[in-house]
């Protein structure tokens, strides 16, 4: 019961010296995968927790595992995985995966039958869920080549081929930064805006990959915050002997 009344007298503190304030929040701008808020009544801390939830906690699927089959382009088996990796996929709903879903995506391409090259994109990736694709159609992600040669005056085309399946999973950026869901998230303080007390006037941008709506980014990270001050306060108040 300590933690709980330790609780309580902040919060009638509080109210003695006008300091209590609450988060006040305002849109700036809205698009697909940007967003601009403006927060009030909130200090330094907090915004900067919800920045490291939104980048570290909220969790997406990405490709984690690359069988290579077959791979005579110009890629190394590492950077191509690499590439694969850092490709953002979208789903329809990401809480009807678990941890432990596996997701198969194949991918196989070639170069023309003659001379000349070919650009491979996401949106040849196949995935075996109809519900899980990359999130923009026109990432690159490696060029084919086919070149002329000639053996004992005979002319011939080789090319390259490559044949993969990647395993995609559901992840937090914490793990790795393939599973972050932004690229862009940070906050400053608005100048020449009148000042509550105790607390900043803050603009905060967040800028998603794609993987996930940006508000979606955003609730969850609030979510994922709520939900360790609970457990802090339940730990607190009610303490293991």
């Amino acid at each position: 019961m300590m933690a709980r009344s330790v609780l309580e007298e902040d919060e009638a503190e509080g109210f003695k010296t006008g300091m209590q304030s609450f988060m006040e929040l305002k849109i700036i701008e809205h698009g697909e995968n940007e967003v601009k808020i403006a927060l009030s009544g909130v200090k330094v801390r907090f915004a900067n927790a919800l920045r490291r939830a939104m980048i570290a906690e909220v969790p997406k699927l990405a490709i984690d595992e690359v069988n290579i089959y077959e791979n005579n382009s110009l890629l190394y088996d590492e950077d191509l995985a690499l590439r694969l990796g850092l490709i953002p996929l979208k789903t329809d709903d990401l809480s009807s995966y678990s941890d432990e879903d596996r997701i198969s995506i194949t991918l196989e391409a070639q170069s023309p039958d003659r001379a000349g090259y070919t650009m491979v994109y996401s949106k040849e990736l196949i995935s075996s869920d109809p519900h899980v694709e990359p999130a923009f159609d026109n990432i690159p992600i490696v060029k084919l080549i086919s070149t002329e040669r000639e053996i004992s005056g005979m002319r011939s085309v080789a090319g390259q081929k490559i044949s993969i399946e990647a395993i995609a999973r559901r992840g937090i950026g914490k793990e790795h930064a393939k599973w972050q869901p932004v690229t862009s998230c940070s906050f400053k303080e608005l100048k020449n805006v009148p000042r509550k007390a105790n607390s900043e006037q803050l603009l905060f941008t967040i800028e998603g990959d794609g993987s996930l709506p940006v508000d979606d980014i955003v609730i969850e990270a609030a979510r994922i915050l709520r939900d360790k001050c609970n457990r802090l306060i339940e730990e607190l108040a009610n303490p293991r002997e």
